[in-house]
């Protein structure tokens, strides 16, 4: 059983030995929405944008809430998370499922702290959009009728 598996590693470390690109396979995948302007930056597609920020003064490890949250929302498409300011953060979503799928499960926690998001528009700047509020689901129990 181990000799078999040496042989189809083997063979597998051959096989990538041999393969070759040709020189127009050489430019990567592109991820629609995601491709790379002149001076270097990418283009942001506003339609699947999220700006966000947490409920709290201190600074909060970008890196580690960017595995965190994308672990947690799963997008079948894919997340791009850029850090806009040490509060501030843009997600972008590469379909509209996996932005309401977020959206719809609001509140959102990372390290005891909420999150609060805004879904961007077509020309809203990220850095402009005030994020004071969230949305919550309350359930009560035993509330007598006609309490107001």
């Amino acid at each position: 059983m181990a000799g078999s598996s040496v042989h189809v590693e083997a063979d597998l470390h051959h096989a990538y030995a041999r393969l070759q690109l040709e020189e127009e396979e050489e430019g990567g995948l592109i991820v629609p929405g995601d491709e790379e302007e002149d001076n270097g930056d990418f283009r942001i597609d506003s339609r699947y944008c999220l700006v966000g920020r947490f409920l709290t003064d201190k600074v909060i490890n970008f890196g580690a809430m960017k595995n965190t949250m994308a672990a947690l929302w799963r997008p079948g498409k894919g997340v791009c998370m850029k850090d806009l300011s040490p509060t501030l953060f843009l997600v972008q979503f590469f379909h509209e499922i996996d932005i309401k799928r977020v959206l719809d499960s609001r509140p959102w926690t990372f390290d005891q702290h909420i999150l609060l998001v805004h879904r961007l528009e077509a020309d809203e700047q990220p850095q402009q959009v005030p994020l004071f509020h969230t949305t919550f689901w309350v359930q009560a129990y035993n509330i007598l009728i006609g309490f107001q």
